[in-house]
């Protein structure tokens, strides 16, 4: 009999495929071969980058309420969300649609910058019903410092992880609204933004020191891509792992489908042996509250039925063409 999964904690919802910077850290290498810009655009142009349109935010937004969930909703994922040159209008579109939830964009500052300037689109974002902007302080980069140097409100500045209750990941009621500055993740050695994973293998070598553990992604996140696509999880930057399409199928079918349910149970028991599981050294939050928040359920392990829905949804090309990374045999 196949679980039924508790609603999603969070959803997170890509505005952008694509990004301002290059950081060697990100697992944008292995979608795009500067980090920044696709394999057909060497000089940077915002068309090599991939945009949410009004249309299909509507759209996503619309699944999410009628789903009654109640999830907080992440805007980040596979590049930065600031360059979408309607990101505003996204976060507006959310809110009208999710009028109770958490919002929080996580950003490294780069689109603040343009047209009006950084305080106006700030507090333009905060209007639209954002709760909580999260500025990625790069060591190195000083766009997040030059806004520090000039923002003067009316929202407040917080720093994290110093300020542990400034935590991003904490909801928000929807009055609440916090620009809050996150220390480089290279750098941090507490809070929730102080471990570098590999990026299921996109940004590192496959690391197999996770094998035999469980990963909690799949119970507790929905990923959505910039074109309604959904992969297993945000950690799936090609996308090997192929959900289906929030744009035509309702969110609860999806989540409550076989291809997640398959992926599930292999890895309740700690079987990362699929892509793109398999030497992704990605740690979870409390893996023993699973797979219900209470950990009060069991799921039986796969059997070969299960292991051939797997094989379903991670056979044919990925959602995005991988780039060769330098430890990859043969690129896909």
């Amino acid at each position: 009999m196949q679980h039924v999964q508790e609603a999603p904690f969070c959803i997170q919802v890509e505005m952008t495929e694509g990004c301002n910077l290059g950081c060697s850290f990100c697992g944008l290498q292995h979608i795009r071969d500067n980090g920044a810009n696709g394999p057909d655009d060497k000089h940077g142009k915002a068309s090599a980058m991939k945009f949410l349109t009004l249309e299909n935010a509507e759209t996503i937004a619309m699944r999410i309420a009628e789903a009654k969930w109640s999830p907080r909703i992440e805007f980040a994922m596979h590049g930065e969300p600031t360059m979408n040159p309607d990101f505003i209008e996204i976060v507006r579109v959310f809110r009208k649609h999710l009028p109770k939830a958490s919002l929080n964009l996580t950003s490294n500052g780069g689109g603040l910058l343009k047209n009006q300037g950084y305080s106006s689109n700030i507090n333009a974002l905060m209007e639209a019903g954002l709760n909580i902007l999260s500025l990625d302080n790069y060591d190195g980069i000083r766009i997040v410092d030059k806004i520090l140097q000039g923002y003067n409100g009316p929202y407040p500045v917080r720093k994290y992880p110093q300020d542990l209750d400034a935590n991003p990941h904490r909801r928000r009621k929807p009055n609440e609204h916090d620009v809050v500055v996150i220390q480089d993740i290279e750098a941090a050695t507490k809070g929730n933004h102080s471990t570098l994973s590999n990026h299921a293998g996109g940004s590192f070598p496959p690391n197999n020191k996770m094998d035999g553990k469980r990963c909690a992604k799949p119970f507790r996140e929905l990923s959505v891509r910039w074109n309604g696509k959904v992969a297993m999880c945000c950690n799936d930057w090609p996308g090997r792992y192929k959900i289906g399409d929030l744009l035509t199928t309702t969110i609860q079918e999806l989540w409550q489908g076989e291809a997640f349910d398959a992926a599930r149970r292999a890895l309740y028991h700690g079987q990362r042996t699929f892509e793109p599981c398999k030497g992704c050294d990605h740690v979870s939050y409390r893996p023993g509250l699973l797979p219900d928040a209470k950990g009060k359920h069991e799921m039986a392990a796969p059997d070969a039925k299960m292991w051939a829905v797997v094989e379903k949804y991670t056979s044919g090309e990925p959602y995005t063409p991988r780039i060769k990374r330098p430890w990859d045999g043969v690129a896909k």
